[in-house]
Parts: C-alpha cells; sequence; structure tokens
C-alpha cells in the first residue's frame, strides 16, 4: 500500500486538495472543491495516510514555519479569524472534518504569512501609533506557500542567470507581488490584510483610507456592507461591472471590461515598481498565478510599464502551494530542520 500525504489548500471561494506518495513526493491525484463537506467526502476512505497539510492564510506573529495542530495551535488560529475573514474560517472548518476522519496522523499547519517573517523590521511596520504596533496591526505579507515554491523552482530555470534580486507576482483571484533578495522576502505589497496592494478579481487592492471614512461616516455605509464592497464587490467585478474573470473581460469589447483590464495593469505595475528600493534594482521578475500564467496580454502591459527600471529578466512559473505543503509533512515527520532559511531547507 503507498503511504499517502493528503494537503488542504483552502481559498476564499474553493479548496485545492492533492494525495503525494509519501515517499516520492510524486502527486498521484488531486481535486477540486467548494465545501468543507464536498473535502470530507473526499479525504474520506483514503488508505495508507501517514500526514495531512492544511494551507492556513494567517500565522499571525508566532507561526513562522509549519506547525503541528493542536488544539491550543487551533485556539491561536482562531484568533487570527478577524485579521483573515475570508481565508481562515475556511482553513479551520476544513481541519476540523479531517482532524474528525483522521485523528491519529498528524495534521500541519503551512503558513501563507510565514514566508514573510523575513522581511525587516521597518518593512513591516504601519504608519501608526506604536500601541497599535504593539497589538499586532503590522504587515504580515501573503501568498507565501506560492513564493516559497517561486524560490524553490527560480534557480533551476534560471540556469545560472543573476537572481539575487527578484520580484514575483501572484496574479489570481487575489493578487500580490513580493521582493526577494537571495530568495528571502524582503517586502510585499500585500501587508496587515489581503485587501491591500494590487488591484483583484473581486478586492480593491491599495486604497485611500480617506474612501473609507467617506463611506461610514457621509454615506453612511454599515460596516458588513463595507468588508462586502471591499472583499467582493470591487477590483475588477467592481469596475467591469461585468466579471471578474480575467479572460472573460479580456474578450469583451464593453468599454467598462477595457478600463478594468487597463486599471489592472496599471496598478500592478505601479505596485511592483515601488517594491524596487527594499531590494535595490531588479534582476528577475516572475509571473505564477492563474492570470499570472495564463493571460500572456496581462503580462505584457505589465512588464511594458516596468521596462524604465532596465534590464530585466522575465519568468512564468506555475505555482504548486501543495508540493511546498507536501515537503513540509515529509520534513517534519523525517525530523528535519525547519527553522532554516529558503536556501538552506532542501526539503523545501
Amino acid at each position: 500500500m503507498t503511504s499517502l500525504i493528503l494537503t488542504c489548500n483552502a481559498g476564499s471561494n474553493n479548496t485545492k486538495l492533492a494525495a503525494f506518495d509519501a515517499n516520492t513526493l510524486q502527486r498521484i491525484d488531486d481535486a477540486s472543491v467548494h465545501t468543507a463537506e464536498e473535502a470530507a467526502e473526499w479525504l474520506k476512505g483514503k488508505e495508507g495516510v501517514v500526514s495531512i497539510a492544511h494551507r492556513v492564510v494567517h500565522g499571525g506573529r508566532a507561526f513562522i514555519h509549519p506547525e503541528r495542530l493542536t488544539n491550543q495551535v487551533i485556539t491561536q488560529l482562531t484568533e487570527l479569524i478577524p485579521l483573515a475573514p475570508l481565508h481562515q474560517p475556511a482553513a479551520l472548518k476544513i481541519i476540523a472534518a479531517a482532524r474528525k476522519q483522521y485523528p491519529d496522523v498528524p495534521h500541519i499547519a503551512c503558513f501563507d504569512t510565514a514566508f514573510h517573517h523575513t522581511m525587516p523590521e521597518i518593512n513591516r511596520r504601519l504608519p501608526l501609533p506604536r500601541k497599535y504596533h504593539d497589538e499586532g496591526l503590522v504587515r504580515y505579507g501573503f501568498h507565501g506557500l506560492s513564493y516559497q515554491h517561486i524560490a524553490d523552482v527560480l534557480p533551476e530555470q534560471a540556469a545560472g542567470k543573476i537572481i539575487g534580486r527578484v520580484i514575483a507576482a501572484h496574479l489570481g483571484g487575489g493578487a500580490s507581488a513580493c521582493a526577494m533578495k537571495d530568495l528571502e522576502s524582503m517586502d510585499s505589497t500585500m501587508g496587515f490584510s489581503t485587501l491591500e496592494g494590487l488591484m483583484m478579481g473581486t478586492r480593491c487592492g491599495a486604497l485611500d483610507p480617506g474612501v473609507l471614512l467617506y463611506l461610514l461616516e457621509t454615506d453612511g455605509m454599515p460596516l458588513p456592507a463595507l468588508s462586502d464592497l471591499l472583499y467582493h464587490n470591487s477590483g475588477l467585478k467592481g469596475v467591469s461591472g461585468i466579471s471578474d474573470n480575467m479572460r472573460e473581460l479580456l474578450q469583451s469589447t464593453a468599454p467598462c471590461a477595457i478600463e478594468a483590464v487597463e486599471l489592472y495593469c496599471t496598478l500592478a505595475a505601479k505596485q511592483i515598481a515601488g517594491l524596487v528600493p527594499s531590494i535595490g534594482g531588479l534582476d528577475a521578475l516572475v509571473f505564477t498565478g492563474g492570470i499570472g500564467e495564463n493571460a500572456k496580454p496581462i503580462r505584457e502591459r505589465i512588464i511594458a510599464r516596468l521596462r524604465w527600471i532596465g534590464d530585466f529578466d522575465v519568468y512564468v512559473i506555475p505555482t504548486d502551494e501543495e508540493l511546498v505543503m507536501a515537503r513540509a509533512c515529509k520534513a517534519l515527520q523525517e525530523n528535519k530542520d525547519t527553522n532554516k532559511t529558503p536556501k538552506e531547507r532542501k526539503w523545501l
């Protein structure tokens, strides 16, 4: 019987599930589901399961490496729900279902924020009074599992080319960019929450906080309605009034669709350019995520707006967050050191 590592990658709208050979880390099964019940059905009946990895978007300040899930850890992750209201509850729901089905195997949390723990303190700080910083209002960064995969495979992809200063752009339903120096995170467009930075499918990205004050005070918008606007009805969907699907918008001749795509590319270039000072230049720009991998016109428009920076190589690398999670499980099983830098971790 093949020993299996299962991975549960809970997103805001769906969950990606995968099964890997625990010895070779070859992917042997996968699925995409929309509910915890569907995830539980897929998990049910798998034989030879030796561990299960769970993507958890927010690890806060406490969790900067893969962590075995205990009741105490789950309590701590539950307390972080206000920092990731779209993703954290979905992950915790699937964790509960998986632990119920497989109570005797290790369940490992892999955190999207963990990759960014190498960011300098100055890049973490928000320009607010220090008491808020002390309460945890800092820039965490997200999409860390995706960026970890880029850091893992880019050296081979680059084949000896200079990659000391890299910006990776994860463009999907959610979108962000990460500035890396020597394959370690130095800065990110996403900070305290998954709302910041690039314009996204349904999320606004960076927004003048005065707009929020206006909507709350002058327009009288209730807080739940404001949250729904920023997370679910802005971005490509809000500007186009048509869809959050980039493929559909690129095919449309509607002026609002054309404008939404143009704004998306313009803001992405601005945000990416804003990361350059954190690494002192740019040797390589990497695109990943559904849009980053598949929408060549979007890549070309963003690149065209960045060529003033100088010469840099461009890579398109499909992300594989599930493989990063499976490697973390295997490493913990083998008692390998998970506290090393990305360059030192041969298992990641």
